[in-house]
C-alpha cells in the first residue's frame, strides 16, 4: 500500500512539474560571436497553441525574417495535447550583453503566463571594427571561424556636401558558400543615394595571410552628403549557406559535410563631409560640364535653346544657369528629365534645361551669355559659361499664335497616286500586324495571370494541367532538348527551390519564366 501511494505522489509531482514547465522559451547558445546566429524557440502546449504570434522583446539582438512554425496534436489514453512551435533565428547588433523576453502569454481560456527572459553574452570581436581583410581573417583564423566575412570600401573618406562617393561592399570567402543573400540593407538617411549594377562582377582571387580567398562585390552605392559633418554608413549584413566538411579521417571525407548558416556584418564606414566654402552658391559639387545647343527661332515662335549639365554629382537640385545679362524679351524655363548614367564605378548625371525667349522686338537678337558656377573635388570654384550668339529674329510674345506657313499644293499625278497607295497598304499591314501582337501579348498576359498563383505547389500544378490541355506531357518535356523544354525545366526548378525554402523568388521572377514557357 505504502509503495501504491509513493508511486502515485512521484506521478503526481512529475505531471505537476511537467504541466508548470509547458510553455517554454529557450535558445541554443548563451555565448555567442558578434558575427553568429542564435535560434530561440517558444514551445507552446495545450490552451496556449491556439496563438499565432508571440511577440519577444529583444535587447541587443535583431531578428532575421520571420519564425518558422510547427504543430503536434497528440491523442494518448482519450486525453488529446496540442503543441506549437515557434523558431526565431536573431543576430547581435553590438558587444555585450543581449536579453531575450520576457514574454507575456495569453491562453484561450483567458490563462496567462510569463516566461523568463534569458540573458546572452554577446563576445567582443576584435575584427568587428576594422575593414582590413588581412586583419579580419586572420581574426577569424585565430576563434577557429570559418573564414567568410564582408567588407565596406569606400573611394573617398572625406568630401565635400553634394559631392559623390561611392562605397562597395565585397564579400571575401575562403569556404564553400552554397547560396547567399543581402540579409541587412542599411539605412543611408544622411545620403542620397543612387544604387550601382554589380550584377556583371565576376569573382576574384587573393592572397591573405597565406590562404586563398575569392572576393566578389555584391553591392556598390553612389552616395552624395546631404549635409556636413561625420556621417556614418551603418553596417551591412550578408546570410551565407556554407558546407561544413566533416574530419573523420577518412579518405572520402572531402566529399561530406554538413550545410550550416553564417551570418556576417561589415563595419559601419565615417565618411567626413566638409561644408562648402564661403563665398557664393553653387549649382552642383564635383566634376561638371556645360553644353549649351545653338538657339533658334522656328516659324516666327519663341528662340528655344537647350541647356544641359553633366558629371559626377547629385544634379537633382542644381539651378539651372544664369544670363549675364537680362534677355530682350520674355524667358521661360523648362525643365528636361533627368538622366542617371549607372556606370561600374560612379554615376554619371545629366539634367537639362530649355530656355524659351520671345523677342520684343524683330531684327537683329543677341541671346545673352549663360554662365554657372560649380566647386570641383578640389575645393575651387569654377565658372562654366556659354558665349552669347545674335541671329535674325522676328518679334513674338507667349500669348501670341505662330503665323501660318503658306501651303503650295501640288497636282496629283500617276506616280504620286502610286506611292500614297503603296504607303497607304504598308500602313494598313503595320497595323495588321500591331494588332495581332497586341491580341497575342494580351492572350499571354491572360494565361500568365491564370497560372501564377499563391503557391509553388499550386503553380506547378496549374502549369501540368494547363500544358495537358495542350497534349504536352510534363514528364516528356523535362527531357525535350527544346527552347520550350528549357523554359519548362527553368521554371520547375525555380519551383521546387521555393517549395523547399533554398532560396526567396518574388512574383516576378516567377511570372517570367511561366512567360517564357508559354512563349515558348
Amino acid at each position: 500500500m505504502q509503495k501504491r501511494i509513493l508511486a502515485w505522489l512521484i506521478l503526481h509531482f512529475a505531471f505537476c512539474i511537467l504541466h508548470l514547465s509547458a510553455n517554454e522559451l529557450s535558445v541554443d547558445k548563451r555565448t555567442m560571436q558578434l558575427d553568429d546566429t542564435i535560434t530561440i524557440t517558444v514551445t507552446l502546449e495545450d490552451a496556449f497553441a491556439s496563438i499565432d504570434s508571440v511577440k519577444i522583446p529583444l535587447r541587443n539582438l535583431m531578428f532575421e525574417g520571420q519564425p518558422s512554425v510547427s504543430s503536434q496534436f497528440d491523442f494518448i489514453n482519450g486525453r488529446t495535447s496540442r503543441r506549437k512551435t515557434f523558431r526565431y533565428i536573431a543576430h547581435p547588433t553590438a558587444a555585450g550583453g543581449a536579453l531575450i523576453g520576457p514574454v507575456t502569454l495569453h491562453g484561450s481560456g483567458g490563462q496567462v503566463e510569463t516566461l523568463a527572459p534569458i540573458a546572452i553574452q554577446v563576445l567582443p570581436d576584435a575584427a568587428a571594427g576594422s575593414n582590413d581583410p588581412a586583419k579580419i581573417i586572420h581574426e577569424l583564423m585565430a576563434t577557429n571561424r570559418d573564414p567568410i566575412f564582408l567588407v565596406a570600401e569606400a573611394d573617398k573618406t572625406t568630401a565635400f556636401e553634394g559631392e559623390e562617393v561611392v562605397v562597395t561592399w565585397t564579400l571575401y570567402n575562403a569556404t564553400s558558400v552554397q547560396q547567399y543573400a543581402i540579409g541587412e540593407i542599411p539605412k543611408l538617411e544622411d545620403f542620397w543615394t543612387e544604387e550601382l549594377d554589380v550584377r556583371g562582377e565576376q569573382p576574384h582571387q587573393t592572397l591573405l595571410g597565406g590562404m586563398v580567398v575569392q572576393r566578389l562585390p555584391i553591392r556598390r552605392v553612389a552616395l552624395f552628403p546631404l549635409r556636413s559633418g561625420s556621417l556614418t554608413v551603418p553596417a551591412m549584413g550578408v546570410n551565407a549557406s556554407i558546407m561544413k566538411r566533416i574530419r573523420t579521417g577518412n579518405p572520402f571525407d572531402l566529399f561530406e559535410g554538413m550545410e550550416i548558416d553564417v551570418h556576417r556584418r561589415s563595419t559601419p564606414l565615417s565618411i567626413h563631409a566638409r561644408p562648402l566654402p564661403t563665398g557664393g552658391p553653387v549649382a552642383a559639387v564635383g566634376d561638371v560640364t556645360m553644353r549649351c545647343g545653338m538657339p533658334v527661332q522656328r516659324n516666327g515662335g519663341p528662340v528655344a535653346l537647350t541647356v544641359a549639365f553633366t558629371g559626377r554629382a547629385n544634379l537633382r537640385g542644381a539651378a539651372p544657369p544664369a544670363f549675364d545679362e537680362p534677355a530682350k524679351g520674355n524667358v521661360q524655363i523648362i525643365d528636361q528629365p533627368l538622366s542617371v548614367e549607372r556606370r561600374h564605378d560612379d554615376a554619371m548625371m545629366t539634367r537639362r534645361w530649355q530656355y524659351l525667349i520671345f523677342p520684343a522686338e524683330s531684327g537683329s537678337f543677341t541671346v545673352p551669355a549663360l554662365s554657372a558656377s560649380v566647386l570641383t573635388p578640389a575645393g575651387v570654384r569654377r565658372q562654366l559659361r556659354c558665349d552669347g550668339t545674335t541671329l535674325a529674329v522676328r518679334a513674338a510674345a507667349p500669348s501670341e499664335p505662330p503665323p501660318q506657313i503658306a501651303k503650295h499644293r501640288r497636282g496629283l499625278n500617276l506616280r504620286t497616286m502610286v506611292t500614297v497607295t503603296t504607303v497607304a497598304l504598308l500602313v494598313s499591314c503595320l497595323i495588321g500586324l500591331a494588332i495581332l501582337r497586341a491580341q497575342r501579348s494580351r492572350r499571354i498576359r491572360s494565361e500568365v495571370r491564370r497560372l501564377v498563383r499563391p503557391t509553388a505547389p499550386e503553380t506547378r500544378t496549374a502549369v501540368d494541367e494547363y500544358l495537358g490541355t495542350l497534349g504536352i506531357e510534363p514528364a516528356a518535356l523535362m527531357r525535350e532538348p527544346s527552347e520550350r523544354g528549357d523554359a519548362y525545366r527553368s521554371l520547375r526548378s525555380l519551383l521546387d527551390a521555393l517549395e523547399r525554402d533554398r532560396i526567396t523568388a518574388g512574383e516576378r521572377e516567377i511570372a517570367q519564366r511561366v512567360r517564357d514557357l508559354v512563349t515558348a
